[in-house]
């Protein structure tokens, strides 16, 4: 009788400590590591060429336009705001590649300094776009909702006016192989292509990121605003600049991210990046970062940036196999979403019980 209430016990501990490490925890990095390695071998096991080389140099190549994008809505779910702009900022940045790259080359700018000055101007342009949301939410005071929401209609509408009224915008084709090498070349070489350039732009993204949000004081002032504004701004926290530099941070990402994309696919359309704002929403989410903010590292981003495209890539060839419907992609990433806020709310609300049990 002695032996049983100890071993009942012990039973009910290592549930708990299996629940803490996978959803309630600091990080969701073990749940989104195991759950990255149950979809590989799901996909492995349902189509012919998932488990191979190529697969992952095309997952490789792909994701990195969402991780970038992810990195500044990182910063804005941390302050506990939201950026719904993102994709439009996006676009209308695709759209400008093409016309500074075709003004450049017009005035004989030499093709070495180019291809850098385009993605100069292309970081400039979402960055101005950010300077105006993060104007609009900390000095005037409309909701980050309705401000980027607005900046959204704006962007795609200038997209699409431009599109419509320079002619080289009709196709909006570059063909500068020196720009399209920005984000086509491949490490070691290009005889042993297996690096993709732009995974190595995203580490270096991240690498900073991480380091700002780690070890600065920028960094530690974030998660306090996000945290509990008011106990901040008691603190001294200049609450005003924390909010205005996130919405920046994310509208530069949104422009880096529309170079890349032009050069990526060697096309600046109005309609690029539409729909991505809830990708990145859904990655940002799913990696740990809380939508109530102050919560959340971009190690579980990384990662739920991974699987998602992993999902992607083994939804395409699960088409191939058995002719799953395109429209189920849309369907799993709706659902990932919900999950992702779920999971979130469900974080949040196990926290606060703890805390009451503390007190």
């Amino acid at each position: 009788m002695s032996n049983a209430a100890p071993i009942k016990e012990t039973g009910r501990m290592s549930k708990r400590t299996v629940a803490d490490v996978l959803f309630y925890g600091k990080s969701m990095v073990p749940a989104l590591t195991l759950l990255l390695v149950i979809l590989v071998l799901l996909f492995s096991l349902f189509t012919k060429n998932f488990f191979t080389l190529g697969t992952f140099k095309a997952i490789a190549s792909n994701f990195p336009i969402i991780a970038i994008v992810s990195i500044g809505m990182t910063f804005v779910l941390l302050i506990g705001g939201l950026d719904i702009s993102v994709g439009s900022i996006l676009g209308f940045t695709a759209v400008n590649v093409v016309l500074f790259h075709d003004y450049f080359e017009r005035i004989g700018v030499p093709l070495v300094w180019l291809p850098w000055l385009v993605v100069l101007l292309s970081l400039g342009t979402g960055l101005v776009l950010g300077i105006i949301n993060g104007l609009i939410i900390t000095r005037v005071g409309i909701n980050p909702v309705i401000t980027t929401l607005g900046m959204m209609a704006l962007a795609r509408g200038m997209a699409s006016w431009f599109a419509l009224g320079f002619e080289i915008l009709k196709t909006g084709k570059i063909t500068d192989q020196a720009f399209l090498n920005l984000a086509r070349t491949y490490l070691p070489s290009a005889k042993t292509a297996i690096i993709p350039i732009t995974l190595v732009y995203l580490i270096v993204l991240y690498a900073v990121a991480i380091f700002i949000l780690k070890y600065t004081r920028y960094g530690r002032n974030v998660y306090a605003v996000g945290a509990n504004e008011y106990a901040a701004r008691l603190a001294g926290v200049n609450v005003r600049r924390i909010k205005f530099t996130s919405y920046v941070i994310s509208g530069a990402m949104a422009g880096l991210a529309g170079a890349i994309m032009v050069a990526q696919l060697s096309l600046g359309r109005d309609d690029a990046g539409l729909g991505i704002e809830l990708e990145v929403i859904t990655a940002v989410v799913l990696g740990g970062v809380s939508m109530a903010g102050g919560k959340g590292n971009l190690f579980g981003v990384i990662i739920a940036v991974v699987i998602l495209g992993v999902i992607r890539n083994g939804m395409v060839q699960l088409q191939a196999t058995i002719g799953l419907s395109y429209y189920w992609r849309e369907v799993v990433k709706g659902f990932i979403l919900i999950l992702a806020i779920s999971i979130d709310a469900a974080r949040i609300m196990a926290t606060k019980r703890r805390q009451i049990v503390r007190q």
